[in-house]
């Protein structure tokens, strides 16, 4: 039986698991909607020209907290073309996150098309062991996580990442990222 944590209801312990690597973390993103009060808010600013103010401060701790002790966080984002309206805000807030310390990489993907060897839901792979898989609401709010086990889809999920990695280009390479200000 698989476990699965729904952050609604288990926030520590989704909290732990973000914080749980201690070499790596690979975060693929391949959703081009996700939905949540804050999240949402901020597409609305962005549609609008309004200013955004993300802090992500959550965020970047957990990612120094663990970068202090010689841990790595990837995001590989598939980014379908033309972009979603909430994927140009998260490409556009991308930059405070690297300046963070997370190394985020994109692969730019045409409409109607998908990269061979690589998935259409998202997961998590901490320290090359241990595999959780994203689940979403048919309105785009993220549902849980599922623990995925076995030496097979360890082993999937692995030539899915390195295929990614192959495919990606860093953040800074990718059209139209522009820097924010420091």
């Amino acid at each position: 039986m698989s476990r699965w944590i729904r952050p609604s209801a288990d926030r520590a312990e989704w909290g732990a698991l973000l914080t749980s690597y201690s070499k790596s973390c690979l975060h693929y993103e391949a959703q081009q909607i996700y939905s949540n009060p804050v999240e949402n808010e901020r597409v609305a600013d962005f549609i609008a020209g309004r200013p955004m103010t993300p802090t992500y401060e959550w965020r970047l701790s957990r990612v120094r907290q663990r970068a202090a002790l010689g841990a790595i966080k990837t995001v590989i984002r598939i980014v379908v073309e033309p972009p979603t309206d909430y994927t140009r805000m998260e490409v556009a807030t991308y930059p405070i996150l690297v300046r963070g310390g997370e190394d985020i990489r994109v692969i730019a993907v045409p409409v109607g098309t998908w990269p061979d060897d690589i998935p259409r839901h998202d997961f998590y792979l901490f320290d090359d062991r241990e595999v959780w898989r994203m689940h979403y609401n048919d309105d785009h709010t993220f549902a849980g996580a599922e623990q995925l086990d076995g030496e097979e889809v360890l082993a999937r999920h692995l030539r899915w990442r390195d295929r990614a990695l192959e495919l990606a280009v860093p953040l800074h390479d990718y059209p139209g990222v522009e820097p924010l200000p420091a």
